[in-house]
């Protein structure tokens, strides 16, 4: 099957090349070659950094090679919805379902809410895969809520209105792409079905964006919906500037990594040396984030976690998220460590290294002690957002420790 690729490059697609699959006795291989009239444009980049510029093919096993196609590949929850409906599919119509492969996941991710800015198309000129009624509207979220809590229950619950709302992002949570009430494309973030009245899972996660926003971090604009007592996390899309697309990687793909490998903050700071458009600022923002993450005990941090947004002079960090909070004070360990030995969630850690993000000692205890004081007020924000007292307590000790130890570092 072959199909044509476009990134979007100031909102008009551009043909970048053309991916091929070859299905043979049950193994995959995929191909992609850029086109020639990308590789003359001006305006051109690489995909990917192991997808360099030039003539010549890109081949892979599956898509595990061809990293910029990961990226806006289903995710373990979109993965998991496109094959239960096949499933359903092939009961319909009397059938075995198909096996879907890597490109059959890719191409079925719906179109409309896709990762970053490339597009799949078909050679009938269609692109891949539309949705007839588009995203649904911020109002279906109560339906969506109770189709996601019936999908986790109910393997032969009738999934299709999630399917078509749902994200290529990452991560395993239920979710969906919808449109605010201005229009925005959006993710919404659903808590499990068997998620317990302590967790709030969504609300702990707003809690630690609004702590981020007030500290200067970039993060999307976002708000909490309460249906009856659970939090509905609404995160409006950074990938896109109105309509139009912005081409995105993850920080996997960055540092040229694979699903499971051990990685350190440092690679991704060395890819922003190299390729990034604004690397003083982003590099101190990038330490910024993993002080914050060793403070709150964000332990989840793995490099699909980060992202990078393309600027015409190179690659940006995009705004933070899935950044979640972990109750209790004992020792935590980071996915991502802060250097290639150290994966603890100390801050001590991320002072160890504060001068490959060009920070010198005194600009990093300023950080922890504007970051100390402002974390001071995260009982405030939770209670705003409508967070249990006994929920709060069960939190306190993570918030609390973390605190103490800004404040030993910033004297």
């Amino acid at each position: 099957m072959e199909f044509d690729v476009t990134v979007q490059i100031a909102g008009e697609d551009v043909l970048a090349g053309r991916l091929y699959q070859n299905v043979r006795h049950g193994d995959e291989t995929t191909t992609f070659s850029y086109d020639p009239s990308y590789l003359s444009d001006p305006r051109s980049f690489s995909l990917a950094p192991d997808m360099s510029l030039g003539a010549g093919s890109f081949h892979s096993s599956g898509l595990r090679q061809l990293r910029a196609f990961e990226d806006c590949m289903p995710d373990r929850w979109g993965r998991n919805l496109m094959l239960r409906a096949e499933r359903s599919r092939a009961r319909d119509e009397q059938r075995a379902p198909r096996t879907l492969f890597e490109a059959d996941m890719l191409a079925g991710v719906n179109d409309e809410a896709r990762q970053g800015a490339l597009r799949i198309w078909s050679d009938a000129g269609e692109a891949l895969s539309p949705v007839s009624d588009g995203v649904p509207r911020e109002t279906s979220i109560p339906a969506l809520l109770d189709a996601a809590d019936r999908a986790s229950r109910d393997m032969n619950a009738d999934i299709r209105d999630l399917l078509a709302a749902g994200s290529s992002l990452g991560g395993a949570r239920p979710k969906a792409s919808i449109r605010d009430e201005q229009g925005c494309l959006c993710i919404a973030k659903f808590p499990k079905a068997d998620e317990g009245a302590l967790d709030d899972v969504c609300a702990w996660e707003h809690v630690a964006l609004r702590l981020m926003a007030e500290l200067g971090i970039s993060v999307p604009v976002s708000r909490l919906l309460r249906i009856g007592p659970r939090a509905v996390l609404l995160m409006r899309r950074f990938d896109r500037s109105g309509s139009v697309r912005v081409p995105y990687i993850s920080g996997l793909t960055a540092v040229q990594g694979e699903d499971g490998g051990r990685y350190s903050y440092l690679e991704l700071a060395e890819f922003i040396e190299e390729e990034g458009s604004r690397p003083t600022n982003d590099l101190r923002e990038l330490w910024t984030r993993a002080l914050f993450s060793c403070v709150v005990g964000n332990t989840d941090n793995h490099l699909r976690n980060y992202g990078f947004l393309r600027e015409r002079a190179g690659w940006r960090l995009s705004p933070a998220f899935d950044v979640n909070p972990t109750p209790g004070s004992e020792r935590k360990y980071l996915a991502t460590g802060l250097d290639f030995d150290n994966r603890e969630a100390e801050p001590e850690g991320a002072f160890a290294v504060r001068e490959y993000f060009r920070l010198d000692d005194a600009a990093a205890r300023a950080v922890a002690a504007r970051m100390a004081r402002v974390m001071g007020g995260w009982r405030r924000i939770a209670r705003a957002d409508g967070i249990s007292e006994a929920s709060i307590e069960f939190m306190a000790d993570c918030f609390e420790s973390g605190i103490r130890k800004l404040k030993a570092l910033a004297r």
